[in-house]
């Protein structure tokens, strides 16, 4: 893993687990590998103020579930997806096949966005 954002956040994923009580969760998986997500969400004030993964997969995805949970605690829906996806289109030495398993959580997000599940 050449990008070495990524890669700390392979070697030391953030916001591990499941929260005990949450307002959200969501698995998302990809439909071209196996790697999968599973999300649970704590909202406060319309903000994302806990959020936990748990990931099965390559190492860009559980790095990128590792860096979109940091990225989207604090912020809303909103401002998390677009800080998120700002940062993802400036990242450089990331395979072009793997740029999908980095973005595979951010689809997580943008479930909560369209619909609210709960």
């Amino acid at each position: 893993m050449k990008n070495e954002l990524l890669k700390d956040h392979f070697l030391h994923p953030r916001n591990v687990g499941i929260l005990d009580s949450f307002d959200y969760k969501l698995v998302v998986k990809s439909d071209t590998c196996n790697d999968m997500v599973s999300f649970t969400v704590t909202v406060a004030h319309n903000s994302i103020s806990d959020i936990r993964f748990e990931a099965y997969g390559c190492g860009y995805a559980i790095a990128g579930a590792s860096f979109v949970s940091e990225m989207a605690k604090g912020k809303t829906i909103d401002e998390a997806i677009r800080d998120i996806e700002t940062m993802i289109l400036t990242m450089n030495n990331v395979p072009d096949e793997n740029i999908r398993c980095v973005t595979l959580s951010l689809t997580a997000l943008r479930q909560i966005k369209a619909n609210g599940r709960k």
